[in-house]
């Protein structure tokens, strides 16, 4: 892998994405108008803006949300992530600082591409629509997770988003103290974005790249997915419909297929990894005799929940093992890969069923067979009869519930219980298997502290509640 230093005004280094498309050496600093003197230094901040999204889905936005939820708990020492778990997290936190500071580096970059790109000579219309496109998808994807970590769900919980930056940055100016974007805003950004990308990608790439770089169909899932948390059911269903029609993707049978290999019909964006660059998902959570850190493991409620039936083939990427102070503990089996290669499924064929689903019952227009059919693909692919849920609230606790056993570990959960009003109801009187004391959330923990050393740069930052 080559290495390339982009400089704005502050520092951006990236790891060239997929070196075959580049043939020059690495270079300690390059200006802006070096980034963009050729196709080919254009081609690499694109991939060095993908080597930024790997610092976002390495591990930080799955375990973090996870060990939020009732899914996943913290059994080691690490405080940052053990603080996450028991609702105790304070502006000073390491792992979410972390992640702040990595989605703001993948707007910087994505913001010089956009800014930058139709001036690059000798690189051709279909290949700057391209760049655009994906630095505009990348954007939008930023922006949706800043929206829901820090700012809330519109109509449940939060009003203010986060700081909206949409030109690269230059040096310390008025819009170094912005204030935050209503939360209403923040997501309009992250719409706006991904559909600007979709009108701008193409429908297909070859290899790895279908997969691993955004196309058309990957804007379609993100944004079915945004529209669901806006409660835009019309358009979360017509978007996921789309996406389900398109033959690129499909349920892949066995279930671990999906993790066991890379980039099945079953993703519809999932983030490369390889052994230089490594994800952190397995390291967390297997056990250090399998040459892993182990800190992370699946609460025991949820782990006899998803084995209670012998039927459904998720449970058994599960495994069990055993703590320093003899507890038997469970953790998840996705990412089996010892050297840690594993990528990360993003979003998947899966969660569009479900989504539909979702919609079907929610929308304007209760569709109770066509959210039953959804729901029936996916209990199919794991083994399970048809649901017998047949009226809406049932139906919605059955979305609910596969949601919880599809995605475990990656990263939905937390998420699903705010964005659907169940948070605090939920997530009471939990424990860890290695701490004796009960602890539950509280409706303003449904966010994530800004970080302290943002607020000191940035006085007009306004902390969230729960943390000011």
């Amino acid at each position: 892998m080559k290495k390339i230093i982009y400089k704005y005004s502050l520092v951006l280094v990236a790891l060239i994405f997929g070196c075959n498309t580049l043939d020059q050496e690495p270079q300690s600093q390059i200006s802006t108008n070096a980034a963009f003197a050729n196709p080919n230094s254009a081609q690499g901040a694109v991939n060095g803006m993908y080597n930024i999204l790997q610092g976002v889905y390495d591990w930080r936005v799955q375990v973090i949300s996870d060990l939020a939820s009732d899914v996943s708990q913290q059994i080691d020492t690490w405080d940052a992530l053990i603080n996450i778990d028991e609702y105790s997290a304070t502006p000073d936190n390491s792992e979410v600082e972390d992640l702040y500071a990595t989605l703001y580096r993948l707007i910087d970059i994505s913001n010089a591409i956009i800014a930058n790109v139709d001036n690059v000579p000798d690189l051709d219309d279909t290949k700057k629509s391209d760049f655009k496109g994906q630095a505009y998808g990348l954007r939008g994807i930023a922006y949706f997770e800043l929206a829901r970590f820090w700012g809330g769900i519109p109509g449940v919980y939060g009003t203010d988003g986060v700081v909206i930056r949409t030109t690269p940055s230059v040096g310390i100016d008025e819009s170094s103290y912005a204030s935050r974007a209503t939360l209403t805003a923040t997501y309009d950004q992250s719409r706006q974005d991904m559909e600007t990308a979709l009108g701008l990608l193409p429908e297909t790439r070859t290899g790895v790249d279908l997969r691993g770089r955004v196309v058309k169909a990957t804007m379609r899932a993100m944004l079915s997915r945004l529209h669901l948390y806006l409660k835009d059911y019309g358009l979360a269903a017509q978007y996921a419909t789309d996406v389900i029609n398109d033959t690129k993707y499909s349920l892949v049978t066995p279930y671990s297929d999906i993790f066991n290999k890379k980039n099945t019909n079953e993703s519809i964006f999932e983030v490369q990894y390889n052994l230089t660059d490594r994800s952190g998902m397995r390291n967390w959570y297997y056990p250090a005799a399998m040459g892993a850190r182990g800190g992370a493991a699946l609460h025991q409620a949820f782990y006899t929940d998803i084995s209670a039936d012998p039927l459904d083939v998720r449970y058994k990427m599960t495994a069990s093992r055993t703590t320093t102070s003899g507890k038997t503990v469970y953790y998840p089996t996705k990412w089996p890969t010892p050297n840690d290669d594993n990528n990360t499924q993003i979003i998947r064929i899966a969660e569009m069923y479900l989504i539909r689903a979702e919609a079907r019952i929610l929308g304007t227009t209760v569709d109770i067979p066509g959210a039953q059919s959804d729901i029936d693909a996916i209990r199919g692919r794991a083994g399970l009869g048809a649901t017998t849920a047949a009226t809406v609230p049932d139906l919605m606790d059955e979305i609910m519930d596969q949601r919880k056993k599809e995605f475990f570990a990656e990263g939905h959960r937390f998420f699903d219980l705010v964005r659907t009003g169940r948070a605090v109801s939920t997530l009471s009187n939990l424990t860890r298997s290695e701490g004796s004391s009960l602890y539950s959330i509280t409706a303003d923990r449904q966010v994530f502290a800004f970080p302290n050393k943002d607020r000191q740069t940035n006085p007009n930052l306004k902390q969230n509640e729960a943390y000011d």
